[in-house]
């Protein structure tokens, strides 16, 4: 299967380059590139933007597989969320099916961004000029992981409200939910 760490890297040794060339190049750790050409991790747009301007090729034509495998994985935590959240009343549950594929989407996103902060911290050295000391700033990929967490927990709480009050999940199952 053509996945975007095989194209990474035959790009990369079509090109003669090193994975540590690669990674400098891109502005990313040697030990993170290598993880994402094996797929072990899952880059972010800004990430693969700057890896595709690296190797010489367009953003599509790294992402021609990954918006499939993200749909892949959308569908999956989708059915997920209509299992658990059967017991809304039918005639409710045609108006949230939107939500929930909302909440699916937002999952995955999620996850993506935790890996990614995982392995480049909360933290980057920042400066506005060449002249003025660097300091630590909270990466941009932290604010959008919280905003989309606040997001996700809203929907998860609206779908919860919408179930029966005797088939509302308990405590830990929507903890469990909201992967707390």
């Amino acid at each position: 299967m053509d996945t975007i760490g095989n194209r990474m890297r035959a790009l990369r040794l079509n090109q003669g380059m090193t994975q540590s060339e690669a990674a400098q190049k891109s502005g990313i750790s040697e030990n993170y590139y290598s993880r994402i050409e094996t797929g072990k991790n899952s880059p972010s747009l800004e990430k693969l933007t700057a890896i595709a301007k690296t190797l010489g090729v367009s953003l599509f034509h790294l992402l021609n597989d990954r918006i499939e495998e993200m749909e892949n994985r959308v569908e999956i935590e989708e059915v997920r969320l209509c299992n658990i959240f059967k017991g809304i009343p039918d005639h409710q549950f045609q108006l949230v099916e939107g939500l929930i594929k909302q909440a699916a989407r937002l999952r995955v996103l999620l996850d993506d961004n935790w890996k990614d902060i995982l392995e480049n911290g909360e933290y980057e050295k920042f400066s506005q000029s060449e002249t003025q000391t660097p300091y630590d700033r909270k990466r941009p990929i932290v604010e959008n992981y919280d905003n989309r967490d606040k997001t996700y927990q809203n929907v998860i709480r609206q779908l919860t409200e919408l179930l029966p009050k005797d088939g509302a999940p308990k405590k830990n199952q929507r903890s469990k939910l909201l992967g707390r």
